[in-house]
């Protein structure tokens, strides 16, 4: 509680002094201070969940977000984020409450860092400084960074505050989980059309060593409208084979994202991504010892998509998005991981499906109603205990975006 009263009072300081000293004159405008202010409220409801209840389930979440960034006149600068918010939303929490059960995840945009009273915490995301030399051919980064933000990204299908929501859709599922952790960043222009990117992020600030994640990226631009990116990480930290629990190595896997812009009203996007799926996630101990954990046996994934501009309708600030995309298990896993269906695992592909409608109100607001559709969940994979995990799943809402 402490920690979210901290992070809104920072933030009604900072609309207080805008306010009082004018939008030209502002406290950050006159410190050289970019502030990029936002938030989202989403309510989602789904008419059956597959929990084995039987039953609709609702979910309200809401989260906000502040940007600082002051720039120097050496091609440098320092970028300072917070998150936070309220609400799981409709996932399936570890106690097994609250009932969608997916690989593509329901709510990208929802906050489920939590104290030990399960109230959502406000965080500090990002605190990093950039610079750029060699005639802005190279740029660094280091600090605590956001991987989403540099790599495996999207201009059509990454920002969850106002893009889609399901989270398959929203970033690559099968990359393992990487927090916003100390890292450092290395970005080259190659040539006027290619980027090539490396960095190495640490997964543990307890541990920091050689146990981290190393990324490769090289996004080629052959038009001002379009990215082509290619990406290979491999995750140093012990990984345990599903096979006999026993054998451990690290984990790695690869992926394509890409998004075009075929004219100024319409853009396509598609993103695709493969995990070594021989080994199960690691995970460790209250003691800080590695352990063997299955909770996320993914090998592959894909989707496309695309996004039009309202302008058409006479509607140019309104879009209209539209996603499909499969998630597959591991095969390796199959008939080794004892917490599904008693035993057995089947290695099936889950279905997602997305459409979502942003409607501008002004500058500062924006509704968007969203359909999801998720068929065939966790591939068919039936928790202990339940009795429709596999069933096939609607979910509805709207997302309130604010941002100022």
């Amino acid at each position: 509680m402490r920690e979210k009263l901290v992070a809104f009072l920072s933030l009604g300081a900072l609309l207080l002094s805008n306010a009082a000293f004018g939008s030209a004159d502002s406290v950050t405008q006159s410190l050289g201070i970019m502030a990029d202010v936002g938030g989202t409220v989403i309510m989602q409801r789904t008419p059956e969940a597959n929990d084995g209840k039987n039953k609709g389930l609702s979910a309200a979440s809401y989260l906000f977000d502040i940007k600082l960034t002051k720039k120097f006149e050496e091609n440098g600068k320092v970028v300072a984020r917070v998150k936070g918010g309220r609400g799981t939303g409709l996932e399936l929490d570890q106690t097994g409450n609250n009932g969608v059960n997916t690989y593509g995840q329901v709510n990208a945009n929802e906050d489920q860092t939590l104290d030990s009273a399960a109230n959502t915490l406000a965080k500090l995301v990002e605190l990093y400084y950039e610079q750029t030399i060699l005639n802005d051919k190279l740029t660094v980064d280091f600090g605590k960074l956001n991987f989403w933000t540099f790599f495996a990204d999207n201009n059509f299908a990454g920002d969850d505050n106002c893009q889609f929501l399901t989270g398959a859709f929203a970033g690559d599922k099968t990359i393992d989980s990487v927090p916003q952790r100390p890292a450092l960043r290395l970005n080259y222009a190659l040539f006027e059309k290619l980027d090539i990117s490396y960095a190495y992020f640490t997964t543990d600030l307890d541990h920091f060593d050689a146990s981290g994640i190393n990324i490769a990226q090289f996004n080629f631009k052959p038009s001002t409208n379009g990215n082509y990116r290619l990406y290979v990480w491999g995750n140093n930290g012990i990984h345990y084979k599903y096979k006999d629990n026993t054998s451990k190595s690290g984990s790695y896997g690869f992926g394509v994202s890409i998004d075009q812009a075929i004219n100024d009203d319409f853009g396509i996007f598609a993103r695709c991504g493969y995990k070594e799926h021989s080994f199960g996630d690691h995970d460790r101990d209250a003691n800080g010892k590695e352990v063997n954990s299955f909770a996320l046996p993914l090998s592959a994934m894909w989707s496309i998509g695309a996004q039009f501009k309202g302008s058409k309708w006479s509607r140019e600030n309104d879009v209209l998005g539209i996603a499909v995309g499969q998630i597959y298990g591991s095969s390796d896993a199959k008939g080794f991981i004892k917490e599904y269906n008693n035993g057995t695992y089947k290695d099936g592909a889950e279905t997602q499906f997305e459409v979502y409608y942003k409607f501008t109100i002004n500058n500062y607001i924006a509704l968007t109603p969203a359909f999801q559709y998720f068929a065939n969940p966790r591939g068919g994979n039936v928790l202990t205990g339940t009795s429709n995990a596999d069933k096939n799943v609607l979910v509805y809402g709207i997302r309130t975006a604010f941002s100022f």
